[in-house]
């Protein structure tokens, strides 16, 4: 018996304050619900245009149905947008360093990209990669692009310029083109034809530039062998 005296003792205790927490949560709802009155009140005594427009998107907010048909497809379609933009992205910076080019010719690395050091004590900065090919191989465009420039650096050969639409590539030490300047290349297309160097061996010398900025070719391209 007197367990269910306090039981029930504690029991309206209980209910007491539930009542008293309910009647907060009310109190303060109708607070909030004041102060939202009042700002739109004073909002439409100002009636200026950026009040309108504030106005205007809090009813669109409060009015405003979801579709599923209309809003997923625009969300679907924003998405794609999205991921098709983080992919060029990616491409372009070549963060996944996964090839994405064939090589300009099937043979080994001589002179890597950057500083190089002579046996006389010099140093010189090598924009590409000089490569000897294998066999009579003769370079290809490893990407779609036009003709841009053609130079004839004497002893050297002549160095082909070709502009892509993410880069420019340079061939060098050919004796002979196959192109004219403005001419357009595909992917496969044979350059020129390598001359013989002082030493008895052919070399291609082979540059990428993006945004004017000599890229070393190894991170573009996949080559096989290198000394």
């Amino acid at each position: 018996m007197n367990r269910r005296k306090y039981s029930n003792r504690y029991k309206g205790i209980k209910n007491f304050f539930k009542q008293r927490l309910n009647y907060k949560k009310q109190i303060n709802k109708l607070f909030y619900m004041l102060i939202i009155l009042v700002l739109i009140l004073i909002l439409k005594k100002i009636n200026n245009k950026l009040t309108s427009n504030v106005i205007q998107i809090i009813n669109k907010g409060i009015n405003y149905e979801f579709s599923i048909k209309k809003d997923g497809k625009k969300i679907l379609d924003y998405s794609k947008d999205l991921l098709e933009f983080s992919g060029k992205t990616l491409e372009v910076l070549n963060i996944k360093n996964e090839t994405k080019y064939p090589s300009p010719i099937e043979g080994t690395i001589y002179n890597p990209f950057g500083e190089v050091k002579h046996l006389n004590g010099s140093v010189t900065f090598n924009n590409g990669v000089d490569i000897i090919p294998i066999d009579d191989k003769e370079p290809i465009a490893i990407d779609k692009g036009v003709v841009s420039r053609i130079e004839d650096r004497n002893t050297k050969g002549y160095f082909v310029t070709i502009q892509h639409e993410n880069m420019t590539t340079v061939y060098g030490y050919l004796i002979k083109v196959y192109f004219t300047e403005g001419e357009e290349v595909t992917i496969g297309d044979k350059i020129g034809t390598l001359g013989t160097n002082k030493d008895g061996n052919k070399y291609l010398h082979f540059e990428i530039w993006i945004d004017g900025v000599p890229k070393n070719p190894m991170e573009y391209i996949k080559f096989n062998n290198k000394i």
